[in-house]
C-alpha cells in the first residue's frame, strides 16, 4: 500500500485549469518514480521503444528526402515531359529527342511557358596536369528559367548566349566548384578548354541544383544544327522539360501532345507503335529514384516493425498492471474518477516515450548513416539531400506520441475498470480468462506480424542467391574495362576513332600480364547497347537486341561458343564488312527452322549520319554463337549480334583479360594510354568484379541488409515479448502448478505443459500471419529476381523458425515452473 499512500499524498482536491497540469506533473513524476523502482521493466520497454520509434525515423528520412522532397526546383509539379504509351511496352515511359523533333514539339504546342531540353555527355577538361573527364550537360539557354533556379554567383544564360560571334559560356555545379576550386569565386570569368573548345566561367549555381548530375552546364542553340543535319555539337538525343502554363490541365497537353506525336509517326512509322498514346509525365516521376519501390516496401516494413515494438511493450504494461490491480481498486475506491485512472496509467507509458526519444534519435541517426553507407550507387536523385531535418524530427515526435497511444491503451483501459477486479475478491486478478487470453493475443500479434518481415527476408535472400549464382561472361576477377570517350573535336573522323583504338589494342595486348584485349560499345553483362532489328519479310520488331561493336577476341575472352559458320575474322575488321555474328537465341526468334548462315538482317538504327561513312545498314549472318548471359535483374533477355567495330565506330570500351588480377593492371593501362594521348581521359576504369558489386548486386544485398535487419529485429522482440508473457503467466499460475504436481505430475510433464503453451501461441500466430506473408511476397514482388513472390523455401523457413523461436523463448519459464516447491506453491497468496 505504499503505493497508494504516496498517491495520496500527491493528489490534491481536484481543481480544473492549472490544477489539472499540476496533477499531470504529478502523475509523470510518480510514474518515473515507479520506473526507477522496476528497472528490468524499464530497459527492456525503452530499449524496445528506441528500436521501433528509431528505425521508424531512419527509414522515413531517407523517404523524405528521396521521395517526398527530392528536387529544389521551383513548382516542380508543373514540370512535365511527353509520356509515352502502348500496348507494346511493358510499361509507359519519356524518351529522348532529335534536335528536329524538340524543335517541333515546342513550336507546335502551346500549354506550356516554356520548353527545354538538356543532354549529359562525357566532356574533357584540357590544359592542366592531366585531362579531365566532366560530366557536361548540354542545355538550352532557357533552362535555368525552365526549372525556376538562378545561379548563385555570377549569371544565368540567355540566347545572346549562343549566337554566332558570342563568346562560348559555361555554368559550374555548385559540387564541383567545391571539388575543384575549393569555393574560390575567383574562377568567374576563367577560360577553360572543354572539349577543345574556350568556355567562360560566368556561374555557379545553387548546391542542390545538379540536373541530371551536371558538373557543367553548356548552353547551346537547337537550331544549329551540325554538318550531316542530325546532331547539335555531337549530341544525337536531348531530354525535353517542360512547365505547363497555369490553368493548363493535362488532358488539354495530352491532346496537343497526341497531334504532335501522330505526326512524327506518320513521318516515321518504325519509330512509334500504331497505338501510340501521349500523355504527360511529371519530373518527379521521370527521373524517379531506383529506390522508389524498395523504399514503399521498407516503410511498411519499418511500421510492422514499429507495431511488433508497441505490441510488445503494450503487454509488459499490461502484465504490470494486472500485478497493480488491487492498487486501483483502492485508488478507486478513495474517489478515483475512470478518466484519472486512465491518465494515471498512460503517464507511465508517457514516460517511456519521453526518456525514448533521445535514445531513439541516436539510434535512427546511427542507423541512416549505416543505410547511406550500403545505399547502391546512382539510385538517388543528384538533388536529394537525405538527412535528420525538421519534417524528420516533427513525424518522429508524432510517431512517438501515437506509439504512447498504441502501447498504453490496453493497460490503460484495464487500469480503468478496477470494479471488476474487486467483485472477484480474493481471487488472483491475473488468472482470469480474459485477461489470459489478452496476453495470448499480444504473443499471437507479434508472431504473426514477425512471420511477413521473416518472409520478406527469406525471399531476399533467394533472390540474392539467384542473382549471384547466375553465370557471367568473362572472368569477374580479371577482367579490366575503362571508358575512353573520344570526342568529335579531337577525333572528328571514323578513321581517326578506328586508328586510336586500332593503335592501342595492339600495344595493350604486348603488355606484361596481359592474355588479350577487345573493344565494345558497352561493358559486358551489366550495360546493354539495345537496339532494334529489321529481318527482310517479316514485321517490324519493337524488341530490342544487344549489339557489340567489336573485334575476334570477343567471343573468346566472353566464353561464348561458335555453333555455326566463323567468327569475325582480321579481315573484315580491316574490311570494314557488313557482317554479323547472332546469337542462339537471335536465329530462334527470326530464323526459326531455317538456315541462318548468308541471311541478311538490317539495323536501321545505325543508317548514313554524316559521321560513320555507313553506306546502308543491312549485314550478312557469317555465323551463330551461344547467347551471352544477361543480368538477371533485367525483365528481358537480348538476344545478342557481334559486327566489326571498324564498321560503326562507336566503341569506346576496352576490355583486358589479364593473367594477373585485374586491379594490377590499372596504372600500367593508364600510363600506356597517356603516351598515345596524353589529353584523352579514362572514365570508370573497374574490373568486372567491381562492377558487379556495385551495380549488379549491391540493391539485392542492399535489399537483404535491410530486411534481413528488420525480420532479426522482430524475432528479437517476439522472442522478449514470449518470454515476458510466458514468466508472468507462468508465474501467476503457481498454486495450478503446486496442485498438479501435489497430484502426481512430473517436472518433464511440467515443462511440456508451458512448453506446449507457447507452441500452440506460436502456431496460432503463424496461422494469422500466413495472410499477411501472402500479401508481403505479393507487394515484394518488384524487388525479386528469379525468384517466386510466394517462393516455398522462403514460407517453410519462416513458418518452421517462429515456432522454435517461441518453445526456445519459453525454456526458461519452463525450467522455473519446473522447479516449484509443491509445498510451498500451495501456501502461496
Amino acid at each position: 500500500m505504499n503505493s497508494v499512500s504516496e498517491y495520496q499524498r500527491e493528489t490534491p482536491a481536484r481543481a480544473s485549469g492549472a490544477a489539472y497540469f499540476a496533477d499531470l506533473g504529478r502523475d509523470l513524476g510518480y510514474a518515473l518514480r515507479q520506473l526507477r523502482r522496476n528497472p528490468g521493466f524499464a530497459i527492456t520497454a525503452i530499449l524496445t521503444l528506441t528500436l521501433g520509434i528509431g528505425a521508424t525515423t531512419a527509414v522515413f528520412s531517407v523517404a523524405y528526402g528521396v521521395l517526398i522532397d527530392p528536387f529544389p526546383y521551383k513548382d516542380v509539379k508543373t514540370l512535365v515531359t511527353p509520356k509515352l504509351c502502348s500496348s507494346e511496352w511493358p510499361q509507359c515511359h519519356w524518351n529522348g529527342y532529335s534536335a528536329e523533333r524538340f524543335n517541333e514539339i515546342a513550336q507546335k504546342t502551346d500549354v506550356f511557358s516554356g520548353v527545354s531540353a538538356s543532354t549529359i555527355s562525357n566532356v574533357v577538361l584540357t590544359g592542366g596536369s592531366e585531362p579531365l573527364r566532366l560530366r557536361g550537360n548540354y542545355i538550352t539557354p532557357n533552362t535555368f528559367d525552365v526549372m525556376g533556379v538562378q545561379p548563385m554567383y555570377g549569371r544565368g544564360t540567355s540566347e545572346e548566349d549562343v549566337q554566332p560571334g558570342h563568346g562560348e559560356v559555361a555554368l559550374l555545379s555548385y559540387r564541383y566548384w567545391q571539388a575543384h576550386y575549393g569555393g574560390n569565386l575567383s574562377v568567374l570569368g576563367k577560360v577553360l578548354m572543354l572539349n577543345g573548345r574556350a568556355r567562360t566561367v560566368v556561374g555557379i549555381m545553387p548546391p542542390r541544383f545538379l540536373l541530371r548530375g551536371g558538373d557543367v552546364y553548356l548552353p547551346i542553340d537547337m537550331t544549329v544544327l551540325d554538318a550531316g543535319g542530325e546532331t547539335v555539337e555531337g549530341q544525337s538525343f536531348f531530354a525535353l522539360v517542360a512547365r505547363m502554363k497555369p490553368g493548363v490541365t493535362e488532358a488539354k497537353a495530352s491532346s496537343e501532345l497526341q497531334l504532335v506525336f501522330d505526326d512524327f509517326r506518320r513521318k516515321t512509322p518504325l519509330s512509334f507503335p500504331k497505338d501510340l498514346r501521349v500523355g504527360t509525365m511529371p519530373f518527379d516521376e521521370m527521373f524517379q529514384s531506383g529506390l522508389a519501390s524498395t523504399l514503399y516496401l521498407l516503410l511498411g516494413s519499418v511500421v510492422v516493425l514499429l507495431l511488433i515494438a508497441c505490441v510488445n511493450v503494450s503487454s509488459l504494461l499490461l502484465a504490470r498492471a494486472v500485478q497493480r490491480e488491487h492498487e486501483f481498486v483502492v485508488r478507486a475506491a478513495i474517489g478515483a474518477s475512470r478518466s484519472r485512472l486512465v491518465r494515471h496509467a498512460l503517464a507511465e507509458s508517457l514516460v517511456l516515450a519521453i526518456v525514448t526519444m533521445p535514445l531513439a534519435m541516436g539510434f535512427a541517426y546511427a542507423g541512416l548513416q549505416a543505410m547511406l553507407r550500403i545505399v547502391p550507387v546512382e539510385t538517388i536523385p543528384d538533388e536529394a539531400v537525405v538527412t535528420m531535418n525538421v519534417p524528420v524530427l516533427l513525424v518522429s515526435m508524432a510517431v512517438a506520441l501515437f506509439t504512447v497511444l498504441l502501447f498504453g491503451l490496453a493497460p490503460a483501459w484495464h487500469s480503468a475498470n478496477p470494479r471488476l477486479a474487486a467483485a472477484l475478491g480474493a481471487v488472483r486478478s491475473s488468472g482470469r480468462k480474459a485477461q489470459r487470453r489478452l496476453l495470448s493475443a499480444f504473443v499471437i500479434t507479434e508472431i504473426a506480424l514477425s512471420l511477413a518481415l521473416l518472409m520478406l527476408a527469406g525471399l531476399m535472400v533467394r533472390s540474392l542467391i539467384a542473382v549471384e549464382s547466375a553465370p557471367v561472361p568473362f572472368s569477374p576477377d580479371h577482367t579490366l574495362m575503362m571508358e575512353i570517350p573520344l570526342t568529335e573535336q579531337r577525333y572528328p573522323t571514323p578513321e581517326s576513332k578506328v586508328n586510336f583504338f586500332r593503335n592501342l589494342l595492339e600495344q595493350v595486348r604486348t603488355m606484361p600480364g596481359v592474355k588479350t584485349a577487345t573493344v565494345d560499345a558497352s561493358y559486358p553483362y551489366l550495360d546493354v547497347y539495345g537496339i532494334h532489328v529489321q529481318v527482310s519479310g517479316q514485321p517490324a520488331d519493337n524488341r530490342r537486341v544487344a549489339i557489340h561493336m567489336t573485334d575476334p577476341e570477343y567471343l573468346a575472352m566472353s566464353g561464348a561458343k561458335l555453333l555455326q559458320g566463323h567468327s569475325l575474322d582480321e579481315r573484315e575488321i580491316t574490311a570494314q564488312a557488313h557482317d554479323v555474328v547472332i546469337s542462339e537465341s537471335f536465329a530462334k526468334r527470326y530464323f526459326s527452322g531455317q538456315s541462318v548462315l548468308g541471311k541478311t538482317v538490317h539495323l536501321p538504327e545505325l543508317k548514313p549520319d554524316g559521321k560513320t561513312k555507313l553506306k546502308d545498314d543491312a549485314f550478312t549472318v557469317v555465323g551463330v554463337m551461344t547467347d551471352l548471359p544477361v543480368y538477371s535483374g533485367y525483365n528481358e533477355n537480348f538476344p545478342a549480334i557481334l559486327i566489326p567495330y571498324t564498321a560503326v565506330p562507336a566503341a569506346d570500351d576496352l576490355i583486358v583479360s589479364t593473367a594477373l588480377p585485374a586491379e594490377d593492371l590499372q596504372n600500367p593501362v593508364r600510363q600506356l594510354i597517356a603516351t598515345i594521348d596524353r589529353d584523352q581521359p579514362i572514365v570508370q576504369m573497374m574490373t568486372l568484379r567491381q562492377m558487379l558489386d556495385m551495380y549488379g548486386y549491391a540493391g539485392p544485398r542492399f535489399a537483404l541488409a535491410l530486411f534481413g535487419t528488420f525480420a532479426a529485429a522482430a524475432l528479437l522482440l517476439s522472442l522478449v515479448g514470449v518470454y515476458g508473457v510466458l514468466s508472468f503467466v507462468t508465474s501467476q499460475r503457481t498454486q495450478e502448478i503446486g496442485i498438479r504436481m501435489a497430484l502426481g505430475a512430473n517436472r518433464v510433464q511440467v515443462m511440456g505443459m508451458v512448453l506446449w503453451q507457447a507452441f500452440v501461441l506460436a502456431l496460432l500466430g503463424v496461422a494469422a500471419g500466413l495472410p499477411l506473408a501472402y500479401f508481403a511476397g505479393r507487394v515484394a514482388k518488384d524487388q525479386l529476381v528469379q525468384t517466386s513472390q510466394h517462393d516455398p523455401l522462403a514460407m517453410l523457413a519462416a513458418i518452421c523458425i517462429l515456432p522454435l523461436l517461441a518453445v526456445a523463448g519459453t525454456l526458461l519459464p519452463a525450467r522455473r515452473a519446473a522447479a516449484i516447491d509443491p509445498a510451498r506453491a500451495l501456501r502461496a497468496d
